[in-house]
């Protein structure tokens, strides 16, 4: 019969695949906006822009893209709990993680306009609240998770710096100065919110060796 440590790490292992998949999903995402949006800037136009409301294959991209990435994202995050050490507070942090996807999600249901501008349609309003609650409660999130009991402190220390990675990516890509080059701006912050999901294989419980007598 197993030991409890060796079901412990096959049950680490076996959110890899899930981890490999979200990111692959994420990067094909971007590659598939460059093949089927006519003049899509990946430096300076934002990911939510793929979807944008009077674009070439809008709608089309927030359902095989946008949808699918979300549930993937929620899939992992729900299936990953029953192993996390997260307990009060650090449990918060695990709950806010689902903004990213919900972003996601929500980009396809409120689409942004062309140009993601700050005043717009009603949907471009919807999708204006959406993404300053995503960044800034996943931010709020990954830095509740470092508070996650028996955690190492390079994990803790890691987590504090992606979280002002979000932060400060939100913000720069939102100031003006920083019109073409905020898409790449945007796509350095996502990879900071992938990396948080791949740091969660750090906060799984420890596994344990069987004592025998």
């Amino acid at each position: 019969m197993p030991s409890s440590a060796t079901r412990t790490e096959d049950k680490q292992q076996g959110y890899v695949p899930q981890l490999v998949i979200l990111t692959l999903f994420w990067l094909g995402l971007q590659l598939v906006a460059s093949w089927v949006k006519p003049g899509f800037d990946h430096t300076a136009q934002y990911i939510s822009e793929i979807n944008a409301t009077g674009t070439p294959n809008a709608g089309v991209l927030g359902w095989v893209g946008f949808i699918p990435l979300a549930m993937v994202a929620f899939s992992l995050l729900v299936s990953i709990r029953g192993q996390l050490r997260v307990r009060w507070i650090s449990h918060l942090g695990w709950l806010l993680l689902f903004l990213w996807p919900v972003g996601y999600l929500l980009s396809a249901l409120a689409p942004c306009d062309a140009g993601c501008p700050a005043d717009g349609s009603s949907s471009q309003a919807i999708h204006n609240v959406v993404t300053v609650l995503s960044y800034f409660g996943f931010a709020l999130g990954t830095l509740l998770l470092a508070l996650t009991p028996a955690t190492k402190w390079p994990v803790r220390v890691a987590l504090v710096l992606l979280s002002v990675i979000v932060v400060l990516g939100f913000l720069l890509m939102k100031e003006p100065a920083m019109a073409e080059i905020r898409g790449a701006v945007q796509r350095y912050t996502e990879l900071a919110q992938l990396a948080v999901f791949w740091i969660l294989l750090f906060l799984t419980e420890k596994p344990t060796q069987e004592v025998r007598l």
